[in-house]
This record gives C-alpha cells, sequence and structure tokens, in this order.
C-alpha cells in the first residue's frame, strides 16, 4: 500500500512539475498578431488568427515559433521566417494568389485546398473562443 502511494505523489507532483513548466499564453503578442492581420488587409483575420493559434498551439509550439512560422508553411521541410510578421506577409500573398473567389466560405476553401490535411480542420478552428483585445483591453478613466 505504501509502495502505491509513493507511486501516486511521485506522479502527482511530475504533473504538477509539467503543468509549471508550460509556458503562459501571451495575450499580448496574440493581439499584436491580429492587429497586423488587420494593418495587412488579410481577408478572414479572425479565421487567420485561429490558424494560427491552431497551428502553434497558442503561439507556444516550440518547433514553428522557433522557425517564426505561425501557419506551418512548407516547402519540403517547415519554412523559417526571420520574424513572425515575415510570415504574416507569406500568408497574405498565399492568400492573394490562391483565395479567388471572395464568396466562398473561407473554413470551406482551407477544407477544399487540404491547407492542414485534416478532414476536422474547420471543427478545430471552430473550437477557438479567442475573440482579439478580450484579454488585454484595460479600462480607462474618462
Amino acid at each position: 500500500m505504501k509502495k502505491y502511494i509513493l507511486l501516486l505523489l511521485v506522479v502527482l507532483q511530475s504533473s504538477f512539475l509539467y503543468s509549471q513548466k508550460q509556458k503562459r499564453i501571451d495575450y499580448k503578442l496574440i493581439d499584436k498578431v491580429y492587429s497586423y492581420l488587420l494593418k495587412k488587409k488579410v481577408q478572414h483575420p479572425k479565421i487567420v488568427l485561429h490558424q494560427a493559434i491552431l497551428e502553434t498551439g497558442w503561439l507556444r509550439g516550440k518547433y514553428l515559433m522557433s522557425r517564426n512560422n505561425l501557419f506551418g508553411f512548407r516547402k519540403k521541410k517547415y519554412m523559417r521566417f526571420k520574424n513572425w510578421m515575415e510570415s504574416v506577409d507569406y500568408y497574405k500573398r498565399w492568400q492573394v494568389k490562391h483565395y479567388k473567389n471572395p464568396k466562398e466560405n473561407y473554413y470551406d476553401f482551407l477544407v477544399r485546398i487540404k491547407f492542414a490535411g485534416a478532414k476536422q480542420y474547420k471543427s478545430h478552428l471552430l473550437k477557438i473562443k479567442y475573440k482579439p483585445f478580450s484579454k488585454t483591453i484595460k479600462a480607462t478613466k474618462h
């Protein structure tokens, strides 16, 4: 019995330490990305922001973020960008080249062209419930 309790304590402690190592979500960075999407006039910026959130794990994924690649773009290997803004610039150029029918539902477009390859890509994007600036707006005194 003591062995089981000791094992349980070790498991609980290690899961606690693992959760402490997880990076917190940087809502300011997410809002900066959204602002930049607006500045660059990327079509469907909220959906595109949700793509970046999904692809990078809320901008915390080491692999893509170390490459400043918010959208998982590849050319044989995952592409590298000098900074995350270049990744957005690339997305804008990609969107201009491929999204020819603005009447087409953007989610359906992403599925049709197999942006991520997963059939559930649309449902994964729809599950993200982040509204830009909702976490970083500060009350101002009038």
